[in-house]
């Protein structure tokens, strides 16, 4: 499908969810749009529908090595457990950077993290990010490998990962750290 195909078919997706959400503000429409895709499955779900639609092209090259992604989070100096993830103390300034291809779930600002973001990647985790310095994307911007999400001025950052529906706890939060962000 050539790419004015495919921004027409996103514009008219975007007017019809926009349009939906306002009838259902009127009271003219009973489904409730916004808790439709807030779920892990319901992302990998409309990813799938919408690669099979466009027809994306599969890259043929295989990956031999990788630079390392945003190892400047394994420099942390203290870990505590907070809420449903960890406090990670920095004593540097670090940029938050995206291990993979993904997707911004939400941007905001939480009583208990302050500035939050989380961003769910293909492999079927959602990592939140909270204390945050600063960010600039909007929810349901996509996201590359290696591109910058955030900072994060020395102190505390909080982190999160959800794996395959689950909250890992801080020994494979960890793990899952040293394994993506590989120095």
């Amino acid at each position: 499908m050539s790419q004015k195909w495919k921004w027409i078919a996103a514009f008219f997706l975007c007017v019809l969810v926009l349009m939906g959400n306002y009838l259902q503000e009127q009271g003219k429409l009973s489904i409730d749009l916004k808790k439709i895709v807030y779920s892990s499955e319901d992302l990998t779900f409309m990813r799938n529908v919408l690669r099979e639609i466009f027809q994306q092209e599969i890259d043929d090259t295989i990956t031999v090595s990788s630079e390392p992604i945003n190892q400047e989070l394994l420099t942390f100096v203290q870990v505590k457990p907070y809420e449903k993830g960890y406090l990670f103390t920095y004593e540097q300034t670090i940029p938050i950077i995206a291990i993979d291809h993904g997707l911004i779930v939400y941007t905001g600002h939480s009583k208990d993290t302050g500035k939050t973001i989380s961003v769910y990647y293909e492999d079927n985790t959602t990592v939140t990010y909270g204390n945050v310095d600063s960010f600039s994307l909007l929810p349901y911007t996509s996201i590359e490998r290696g591109s910058t999400i955030g900072n994060k001025e020395p102190g505390d950052l909080y982190i999160q990962v959800e794996k395959d529906g689950n909250i890992l706890n801080l020994e494979d939060t960890l793990l899952w750290m040293k394994e993506h962000m590989r120095p």
